[in-house]
């Protein structure tokens, strides 16, 4: 079933008629767009042009005025809906600031921020290790981590990158690398909820308490739900 998100922002809309209007879409958790993603222009509440996105999620509507009667929409399997008037996107192309929000996941499970400021060449290698994650029935994690060392070389503040490795690192029983990438994933983006849980249990189970203890309190501040010792993870 394909589920109408409508993009929250990052849309360069030129009042002109005849100029192009040019935006990105990314998702919350750094996964590629489903291939199925459309964009729409709707004006009066009809459907003005539609268009793909490519794989770096960019698309281009040609002969597009800024107006509030306008709004832009995508359509991706999967994602939460919202909506922005086409008068109130900003102007330059290059901000990617539309992030689609998958359904079921919590805020506090959002898309580092260091994913959106990453370089192209990062971002591409990124999503080649996620592809080939998915892409056979048993992972080839050398081929995984690869692909993601190569995007944290590239860009050393990539904290969704540095995440996934340590994920792999508690899927290969590699404790010590899982906790260094993890606490590289939390010094790069202090705001990235994902790295800490596991992060906390892993520096208790290293005996490292006070260290724990500290993590826990900056979750905290995010969450601030959550209970003293960050009980319950």
């Amino acid at each position: 079933m394909c589920l109408t998100v409508l993009l929250s922002s990052a849309l360069a809309m030129l009042p002109l008629a005849g100029e192009s209007a040019r935006g990105r879409v990314l998702t919350d958790d750094g996964m590629p767009l489903p291939e199925s993603a459309r964009v729409e222009l709707r004006c009066e509440q009809t459907v003005i042009a539609s268009t793909n996105v490519n794989q770096e999620g960019r698309f281009e509507f040609d002969g597009n005025p800024r107006q509030a009667s306008c709004t832009v929409s995508v359509y991706a399997t999967g994602y939460r809906r919202s909506m922005i008037s086409t008068e109130d996107l900003p102007s330059d192309p290059r901000i990617a600031g539309i992030v689609l929000h998958r359904l079921g996941k919590s805020h506090g499970e959002s898309i580092s921020v260091s994913h959106l400021a990453a370089p192209p060449e990062a971002v591409q290698r990124f999503h080649a290790a996620i592809r080939e994650a998915e892409g056979a029935e048993s992972t080839d994690y050398e081929a995984v981590l690869k692909h993601l060392r190569a995007a944290v070389q590239l860009y050393p503040d990539y904290a969704q990158a540095w995440f996934e490795i340590g994920r792999i690192g508690l899927a290969l029983g590699d404790s010590a690398s899982a906790r260094d990438a993890l606490q590289q994933a939390v010094r790069a983006d202090p705001w990235f909820v994902s790295p800490y849980e596991p992060l906390i249990l892993l520096l208790e189970a290293a005996g490292q308490s006070d260290q724990a203890a500290r993590t826990c309190q900056r979750l905290r501040e995010i969450n601030p739900a959550l209970s003293a010792g960050c009980g319950g993870l």
